[in-house]
C-alpha cells in the first residue's frame, strides 16, 4: 500500500465520514428502533440497526471519495473500495451502541488510517456525537482535541485512576489495595482512551479479551502523540491484524503510572 498520508488530506475525509454518521442516526438516538437486532456482524456480535444506519453513511462518503482503500468495519467487516489499496480505513461506526440506544450521552465515530496491523496506525480521529469534540493525533505529531494540542496528565499515583474495565470477576483486579479512589467504566473506549489523552483521566484498563482493533486502533494513536503509553497486560506493544475477529487485552495510562498498574494485572 502507499504511504502519502497527510493530516489534512485524512482529516477532511474523516470528518466528513463522522458528519454523515452523525447525520444519518441523529433520528435513532434514544429511540427502540435503534436498537432492533438485524443480524451478527462480522465481529461477531450483534448488527443493531443504528450500527448499519451508520455504516451504510460511512461507506457513501468514502464510496464517493474516490481514493481506493480498505475499509474495516465492525459490522461489514472488510471491504475493498476501487482497485489498488492506498491505505486501510478502520472504524466503529457508532462506538457506545448501547449508550447512543439508550439516550446515554456517551458515544462517538472512531477512525484510524493505516496499513495491515494496529502497530503501523499513522492516523486518528475520534468524534464526540454528543458535544462535538473532536480528537485526531498523526504519528510522530502529536495530538489535538479540536485542533489544540492536548497531553496526557503528570499524576503519578494510582490514587487518582479513573477509568478501569473489569474482567467478567468484580475481584480479578485488586484495586482497593492500591488506594484507588476513582473507578469510572463509560462505555465507548475509544473516548474513554482520547479522555487519558487530554489529561482528565489517568488510565484505562481492560482485560476481558473483548476489545477490538476498531474500538481502539484511533484512540492508541493519540494517547500514544498525547505522551501516554498503551501496551497488552504483559507491558507490551500492541499488535495484531487489523481484523475485526480478532481480540486484545489493554492498559492504557499517562505513562506514570504504568508499571504500577501492570503490577495489578
Amino acid at each position: 500500500m502507499q504511504n502519502n498520508m497527510t493530516q489534512s488530506n485524512f482529516y477532511e475525509l474523516c470528518n466528513d465520514v463522522a458528519e454523515a454518521i452523525q447525520e444519518a442516526v441523529s433520528g435513532l438516538i434514544g429511540k427502540p428502533e435503534a436498537g432492533v437486532t438485524l443480524r451478527i456482524g462480522a465481529d461477531g456480535t450483534p448488527t443493531e440497526k443504528i450500527d448499519e444506519v451508520a455504516e451504510n453513511a460511512a461507506l457513501r462518503v468514502l464510496e464517493a471519495d474516490g481514493r481506493s482503500m480498505r475499509f474495516v468495519s465492525e459490522e461489514l467487516g472488510e471491504r475493498i473500495i476501487g482497485k489498488k489499496p492506498e491505505f486501510t480505513f478502520v472504524i466503529d461506526p457508532v462506538d457506545g451502541t448501547f449508550n447512543a440506544v439508550n439516550n446515554i450521552p456517551f458515544f462517538c465515530v472512531p477512525v484510524a488510517i493505516g496499513s495491515s496491523d494496529l502497530s503501523d496506525i499513522r492516523y486518528g480521529y475520534v468524534k464526540n456525537l454528543v458535544n462535538g469534540d473532536i480528537y485526531t493525533a498523526e504519528k510522530g505529531k502529536g495530538a489535538f482535541c479540536n485542533r489544540r494540542k492536548i497531553h496526557v496528565s503528570s499524576v503519578s499515583e494510582l490514587s487518582l485512576l479513573s477509568v478501569i474495565s473489569y474482567n467478567h470477576r468484580p475481584h480479578a483486579i485488586p484495586i482497593n489495595n492500591h488506594n484507588v479512589r476513582r473507578v469510572r467504566v463509560f462505555g465507548c473506549a475509544a473516548l474513554e482512551l482520547c479522555y487519558i489523552a487530554s489529561g482528565i483521566f489517568d488510565a484505562f484498563i481492560d482485560m476481558r479479551s473483548m476489545l477490538r482493533v476498531t474500538d481502539i486502533a484511533a484512540s492508541k494513536l493519540i494517547v500514544e502523540e498525547a505522551g501516554g503509553i498503551v501496551t497488552d497486560g504483559q507491558g507490551n506493544r500492541l499488535s495484531t491484524l487489523l481484523d475485526v475477529t480478532k481480540r486484545v487485552n489493554m492498559v492504557a495510562s499517562n505513562g506514570l503510572v504504568h508499571d504500577k498498574l501492570l503490577e495489578l494485572v
